[in-house]
């Protein structure tokens, strides 16, 4: 086989895996349904993977990189230009968020809801975890308020997140209107405050 076709093979099954999770959710994902749904013998996965262990981390990391890619180039018009404020990009990054657990709800709980930080920690992956803070602090015109803005800003994702949770697992108020509500004060009280660093958010004002 040549490396090529390993490697297309390879991602064919990591892309049923995400398929099949998003189906049925990560408590009942297991190799035998997952070559059940590409039609192979399960040993024929252990060509392309050592074990399960290998299948699960690859379709994470696989996933996650996906999700992130998709929401950070919705998102370039915030962090990548020149007209829009950056700090109002986190509150879009927290509706992205709660649409994707809408959308996809079985990868969401795998993917937000579940302790991946084995997973994780791949270079790739924490890249795009850090995409939109790097870009912001690009754009800051005090650069000795970096550090600080840093801190908000990890805040504010740790309660915009909280917030997605809640609302897809129903915990608490989880209307449309309260969430945005509850999104919008979060921002008030710790990212508003930056607005006067960023000469885009005060032309917006």
């Amino acid at each position: 086989m040549s490396r090529e076709r390993f490697f297309d093979d390879r991602q064919r099954i990591i892309d049923a895996a995400v398929s099949l999770i998003s189906e049925i959710g990560y408590e009942n994902f297991s190799t035998r349904r997952l070559a059940a749904k590409l039609g192979i013998s399960p040993m024929t996965l252990y060509n392309y993977f050592e074990n399960k262990e290998e299948i699960v981390q690859a379709t994470i990391a696989d996933a996650y990189g996906k999700a992130l890619s998709a929401i950070q180039n919705e998102l370039k018009e915030y962090f990548e230009g020149d007209v829009a404020c950056p700090l109002k990009g986190f509150v879009e990054i927290g509706r992205k968020l709660k649409d994707f657990s809408v959308q996809y709800p079985k990868m969401y709980a795998l993917l937000f809801m579940m302790d991946l930080r084995p997973y994780t920690d791949h270079p790739s992956i924490q890249s795009r975890y850090e995409y939109a803070f790097r870009k912001t602090a690009e754009r800051l015109l005090d650069k000795s308020i970096e550090e600080e803005l840093h801190r908000h800003i990890y805040l504010y994702e740790v309660l915009a997140g909280a917030l997605v949770r809640n609302f897809h697992s129903g915990c608490g108020p989880v209307d449309e209107q309260t969430f945005e509500a509850h999104l919008a004060l979060a921002y008030d009280r710790l990212l508003k405050p930056f607005e006067q660093y960023f000469a885009e958010c005060e032309k917006a004002r």
